[in-house]
Order: C-alpha cells, then sequence, then structure tokens
C-alpha cells in the first residue's frame, strides 16, 4: 500500500517537526518537507511516532485465563490480544513466557509454556495484525525447564531470553512473607506447601549458577539477545555481563540501575510504574530511575496501554522531551532488540506508525503496521 500521511508534528531524526512520511511498498521510502507532496492524508496537528516496541509483556497470560481456572483457546486469546495491541500502538510485541519452577506450577506447565510459545509463532505466522515475538522467562531454579527451552531456541522459536531469580530473601521478594504474600493466592498454596517450596529453592540455588551459566551461552551462540530480571547487586550485574547479559529489566533501586549501565548493560523499566508513580510489588520507582539517566527503555509489563500514557506521563511529572520519552518506547528498544529495521519514522524502516491524538487524554487513532492500518478510527482510510 502506498500513501503519504502529513502532520504538523512527525517525531523524525529526533525532533517533532512538520513532514510529510511517503510509504511505498510497506516500508518509509522518505520523510519529505512538509506540504511538499501533492496527495496526502492530512492529519493536522495529530503526533506521528513510530509504532511502540514492547520487550515485556505478561498481557497474554490474562487473555488465556482471565480469571482463575478460566481458560480460554490460546488462538483465539491471541487474536483479541492482537487487536488490542493495535489499539495501543504497540507494532512489535515480545510475549514474555515463564518457566517457573514445577514445585509451584506442576511439572506440566514446562509443556504448557512450550505450548503456549508454538501457538504465538504459528499464530504470528497467519492470523495477526502486528509481530507477535517470544520472550522466554527462565526461572533459575526450574532445571526441568532446560532441555525445552534448548529444543524452543533451536527451532528459532524463541527471540528474548531471560533469567529471572524469586527466591525468598533477595531481588524481587526480600522477605519470605513478601514472596508469600505474593505466590500463596495466586497459585492456590498452602502455608505448608509454601514452606516446602522455598525450601527447595533454598537449596537449588547452589545448582543454578551452572544451570543459568549453560542455558545463557547456548542463547548467546543463537544470536539471542540476553536478560537479566530484578537485579539487586553489583556481584550479580558483574556474574551476568560475564554470562553475556546486555539488559537488565527492572533493577531493583537506583545504584544498581546506574552500576548497571556503567558496565554498558542497558536498563528498562515497567511503563505502568511510570504511569502510577510507583512499582506495584512496591520496589523502586520508574520515576527516580528516569531521573537519574539510569532508565533507557519502558516496556508493558502487564498493562498494554501504558505504553501509550507512559511518554506523556513522564513528560508531564519529570520535564522530558517528549522526543526523549517516545525514545522509551520506540527506538531504543527495537534497537536493543536487534531490530534495527524498525523503531524510526526515516528513509528504509518498516512503516510501523502511530497517529495520536493528544489534545486531551492521549488516544491511538491510527495504527500502521508494514504501511496497511491494523487499527483505525479515523476518517483517514490510508490507501483506498
Amino acid at each position: 500500500m502506498n500513501s503519504v500521511l502529513r502532520s504538523s508534528r512527525v517525531l523524525t531524526d529526533g525532533y517533532i517537526q512538520p513532514a510529510d512520511v511517503v510509504i511505498r511498498h510497506g516500508f518509509i521510502e522518505k520523510v519529505a518537507p512538509f506540504k511538499s507532496q501533492k496527495n496526502a492524508y492530512d492529519l493536522g496537528q495529530r503526533l506521528i511516532v513510530p509504532g511502540f516496541v514492547d520487550l515485556h509483556s505478561d498481557a497474554v497470560e490474562k487473555e488465556i485465563e482471565p480469571r482463575p481456572g478460566a481458560h480460554f483457546p490460546i488462538a483465539s486469546a491471541l487474536v483479541e490480544l492482537d487487536k488490542k495491541l493495535t489499539m495501543a500502538g504497540i507494532t512489535t510485541m515480545f510475549h514474555a513466557v515463564g518457566f517457573n519452577d514445577a514445585a509451584i506450577t506442576g511439572y506440566r506447565a514446562t509443556k504448557i509454556a512450550a505450548h503456549v510459545i508454538e501457538e504465538i509463532n504459528t499464530a504470528n505466522r497467519h492470523l495477526l495484525g502486528v509481530d507477535n515475538f517470544v520472550h522466554a522467562r527462565f526461572e533459575v531454579t526450574s532445571f526441568e525447564s532446560v532441555g525445552v527451552i534448548k529444543e524452543l531456541i533451536h527451532n528459532e522459536s524463541v527471540h528474548l531470553l531471560s533469567v529471572m531469580d524469586h527466591t525468598p530473601g533477595q531481588g524481587q521478594f526480600k522477605s519470605i512473607e513478601n514472596w508469600k504474600k505474593f505466590h500463596l493466592p495466586v497459585y492456590k498454596l498452602s502455608d505448608s506447601d509454601a514452606d516446602e517450596i522455598i525450601r527447595h529453592k533454598i537449596r537449588g540455588r547452589s545448582r543454578a549458577f551452572a544451570v543459568v551459566e549453560e542455558l545463557l551461552r547456548y542463547g548467546a551462540e543463537h544470536d539471542l539477545v540476553l536478560l537479566s530480571h530484578d537485579d539487586d547487586s553489583r556481584h550479580k550485574i558483574d556474574l551476568l555481563k560475564e554470562f553475556g547479559v546486555s539488559i537488565s529489566e527492572f533493577p531493583l533501586d537506583v545504584d544498581i540501575a546506574v552500576y548497571a549501565k556503567k558496565k554498558g548493560i542497558a536498563t528498562g523499566m515497567g511503563a505502568p510504574n511510570v504511569v502510577r508513580g510507583e512499582s506495584q510489588s512496591g520496589n523502586v520507582s520508574a520515576r527516580k530511575l528516569i531521573v537519574e539517566n539510569a532508565c533507557d527503555f519502558l516496556c508493558s509489563d502487564y498493562h498494554p496501554s501504558s505504553m501509550l500514557q507512559a511518554p506523556y506521563t513522564a513528560h508531564r511529572e519529570i520535564g522530558l522531551s517528549l522526543e526523549r520519552c517516545f525514545d522509551m518506547v520506540t527506538s531504543t528498544p527495537a534497537r536493543l532488540a536487534g531490530l534495527n529495521d524498525r523503531g524510526e519514522i526515516r528513509a528504509g524502516k518498516i512503516a510501523d506508525l502511530v497517529v495520536i491524538e493528544d489534545a486531551n487524554i492521549p488516544k491511538v487513532i491510527l495504527t500502521l503496521k508494514e504501511g496497511s492500518p491494523v487499527y483505525n478510527g479515523t476518517a483517514c482510510l490510508c490507501g483506498e
């Protein structure tokens, strides 16, 4: 589909400026001077930005199982979520699929996670409007899942790989009480069950070091981008850097995030944290990291629509330029994921574009994937 989008506010070359965006065969052919093209869809003062690139979202879990025990077919759940992503301006999604301890989730859980990943890849080829990729998350004591993850990596079914450690007493869960507060209701555990699981995890940590190293090296051999999760110490950052990790998700305090960046590791936080002004789990505010220049990108975590609201919140509450705020959900995550074909409005890039009406509460009114509308809430049909 060939078309021209015109606006007095286009995010290109690092600035919001007037421009005509020329689209041909799914790519941006050129960013031309404002009103230089004879025929164009004039969007007035509506903001045109690159499509959002989301490196970590758990939203697929709630789409498959919106209430405990109420499971929906995975393929139809993915189609419905895909529609929501288009309305949120997300054109590249990495679904974060967790491989957790069998002691918590049951031994079938590894097979279920693998099945979800295969369903995502199948749907992405045939059914979905935006790019739906896989971010596999490995819990460090989920030893039974290592072989399954390796097979998925070998089959090119995984696109990002991260490691996480939810052992109580460190990381996200500083105390056993906090660990139980989260896990008992989510996994329907009794207090005695929880105590046994905690003992299992603590015993398994001595073995986890070698397993994590093995899996991360396997991922690196297959050219995957490697991430860590909930980092809470300089020692952990140093160790993960040695293993090839290049991104730290949700570092637990400002000092650790600053140290990670000094070591050449990028840092990312949740967009909902920015919008709400605090962490849902009681950890550090993403706004604090942004103020200290210790947050490179934002991901939706569990709330896709926050990818639109977070840049405006950061601009309003912190005073960052709107250009810098949108970089955190577009060009920076694209670059960190090795997706050099998207994330910017410039010649040669894929025409993944989002049009935003932001006179009041910002809302997406048009989303283009490879130049074609996948969500359209305007009179602009772009190609009719």
